[in-house]
């Protein structure tokens, strides 16, 4: 099974920093920006890396990705590891500061060097995968919202077999982020994540046979691709398999079944025509008079029309 070290910068590690990084009783636990800003000038390596992660991601104040690497900057000449794995990603993509792949590398060997792991593991897949390296940045540009910018990085590594790059990019097809929406190569682009092995692509591929998108709806695909991401793991592939095979699934809200109003798709009713257009816009798809789009935390339910969350899918 292939690793993916994707730097997902966002949250994983501007709030979650490994035990031997961790400061003293929750000192930055759920602290803003302009509470950790004193510290970080007082020279707090910690708490300069923290600043940086909010800047560079607009957690808490407007996105400001220059200023984000300054204080990423501060941070590694302090010697925290996990800010020059940070820094080393920003330099990849020349986002912040100059475009410079071997001060890139050199920040993680330094990383490396003082023992942290996820530096190993870049150095490490970067030597075994190929295509692994682009698909990092396309990953990381994807995290800064720089979608466009991530698909040339996206395109060259899933040419180069990397199954997590086929994934992004499959993804970026599906919903239309830095290109234009093209269900078609997203399957295509999902299959080969499955045929390298990653159960996400297989989950992905399931819900486009469940839906009909690209492909025509097959009940029978969709359950084979949920129950092969669910072998690699994944509870929501598992939880969706048995949505599917539940007797209740062809039920509408209003007892419509699959060609009724708020059944399968996007239905025949007006109602449901008007719905499923409104969740197309939305970039999603109709299930159960629901619309359901995809995020950072899965499918979510919304109101097609005004876009407002109703739950967790």
């Amino acid at each position: 099974m292939k690793r993916s070290y994707s730097v997902r910068l966002v949250l994983a590690l501007a709030l979650a920093l490994p035990a031997a990084a961790l400061v003293p009783a929750a000192a930055f636990a759920n602290l803003s920006l302009g509470q950790i800003l004193p510290q970080a000038r007082d020279g707090d390596a910690r708490a300069a890396y923290m600043a940086g992660m909010m800047y560079a991601f607009g957690q808490g104040v407007r996105q400001n990705v220059s200023e984000g690497a300054r204080w990423l900057g501060e941070s590694a000449r302090r010697g925290l590891p996990q800010a020059m794995v940070s820094l080393a990603s920003l330099y990849d993509v020349g986002q912040g500061v100059p475009l410079d792949t071997a001060r890139a590398h050199a920040l993680r060997e330094q990383a490396a060097g003082l023992g942290d792991p996820t530096a190993r593991g870049q150095l490490d897949d970067d030597r075994r995968l190929r295509g692994q390296a682009d698909f990092r940045r396309a990953s990381v540009l994807t995290d800064l919202h720089m979608e466009q910018a991530a698909v040339p990085y996206a395109r060259r590594a899933a040419a180069q077999g990397s199954a997590n790059a086929q994934l992004l990019l499959g993804r970026a097809y599906q919903f239309g982020s830095g290109v234009p929406r093209d269900y078609g190569q997203a399957v295509a682009l999902y299959r080969q994540a499955v045929d390298g092995g990653l159960p996400e692509g297989a989950r992905h591929l399931a819900y486009m046979y469940e839906f009909g998108l690209g492909v025509r709806p097959d009940r029978a695909k969709a359950l084979t691709y949920y129950d092969r991401a669910a072998a690699g793991g994944l509870s929501k592939a598992r939880q969706a398999a048995a949505n599917l095979r539940s007797p209740d699934y062809y039920r509408s809200q209003g007892g419509g079944g699959r060609g009724g109003s708020g059944g399968y798709g996007s239905g025949s009713g007006s109602s449901a025509d008007n719905n499923g257009q409104a969740c197309a816009n939305r970039g999603g798809t109709m299930s159960y008079g629901s619309c359901q789009v995809y995020g950072g935390g899965g499918y979510t339910k919304v109101d097609p029309n005004t876009g407002q969350r109703e739950g967790p899918e």
